[in-house]
């Protein structure tokens, strides 16, 4: 495969093909409900308990960390994956020590 081909390769987790129809929405729609389900259940637990509401802090910010660690990762992924193909499109030619661009 070459490196422009790689580049235009639809990405992980997406259906391929010519009649390649977009993934089901539900899975999504039921694990955001279920989700925002529990965060009721747990704040309504922490407020009947009488417990400190700041308790409901920690998991939050757990949670906010998790999705900024894994946005990050995304974008240094990204970022990387073109810095390779940027790479993997040059060659340097050995008696000149020019960098040309392969096609």
């Amino acid at each position: 495969m070459s490196v422009h081909a790689a580049l235009a390769r639809p990405v992980y987790g997406t259906r391929r093909g010519r009649h390649a129809k977009p993934l089901p929405a539900w899975p999504r729609v039921v694990a955001r409900t279920l989700f925002l389900a529990f965060a009721m259940i747990s704040t309504g637990a922490v407020v009947v308990a009488g417990w400190p509401p700041v308790l409901l802090v920690v998991p939050a910010a757990v949670l906010l960390l998790l999705v900024a660690s894994v946005t990050k990762l995304r974008t240094a992924s990204r970022k990387i994956d073109t810095i390779f193909a940027e790479e993997l499109t040059r060659e340097t030619v050995p008696e000149t020590g020019e960098s040309i661009e392969i096609s």
